[in-house]
């Protein structure tokens, strides 16, 4: 099981190695590769397993990976300190602070009835020219909110379904008794 603060603090490390020298976007693909090998190959037991010698599963990350000097430090980092089952969990954060630098927000559309391409894009359009942040929006399915829209964007909420208006309505309706 990921630790999401450490491996907070670990993507917060790189984000500023890779800030430092202006190499984001090349961070971003190394730490996905990263999370590759470390998380989701067939050496990821073996790169996890505290039994198998460190110098040998070191050698197996030199030979798998292809990076960068400082990002295969990173994930020779990550080997040793015992964090290679967290590279995913790394690779998800910076990229979360990587969009955030790039002004790029992500949002959760979410309707009773599924939405075509084009819907789901002058959503994401709509939402860019309020909030003055390129946005990408991602659909979500949810019958229970019976019609209308849920939009989340970061910690902010816009909920314009039936669902809530119909309870507000029974409140209303309740308390006029």
């Amino acid at each position: 099981m990921a630790d999401p603060q450490a491996a907070k603090r670990y993507a917060q490390a790189a984000f500023g190695i890779a800030s430092d020298a202006n190499a984001i976007a090349q961070w971003r693909a190394e730490l996905n590769d990263v999370a590759s090998v470390l998380v989701d190959s067939g050496l990821a037991p073996v790169l996890a397993d505290t039994k198998v010698p460190l110098d040998k599963r070191l050698a197996l990350v030199d030979r798998a990976l292809d990076l960068s000097p400082l990002a295969m430090n990173f994930a020779r980092l990550l080997v040793s300190k015992g964090r290679s089952g967290e590279a995913r969990a790394v690779a998800q954060a910076f990229e979360r602070m990587a969009d955030d630098h790039d002004g790029i927000a992500h949002a959760s559309v979410t309707t009773a009835v599924e939405l075509s391409p084009a819907e789901l894009d002058a959503i994401a359009n709509r939402l860019t020219q309020s909030m003055g942040r390129q946005v990408r929006a991602r659909a979500v399915v949810d019958p229970s909110i019976i019609g209308g829209v849920v939009v989340r964007v970061g910690d902010k909420l816009v909920d314009g379904s039936i669902r809530t208006r119909l309870k507000r309505l029974r409140k209303e309706l309740e308390g006029a008794r």
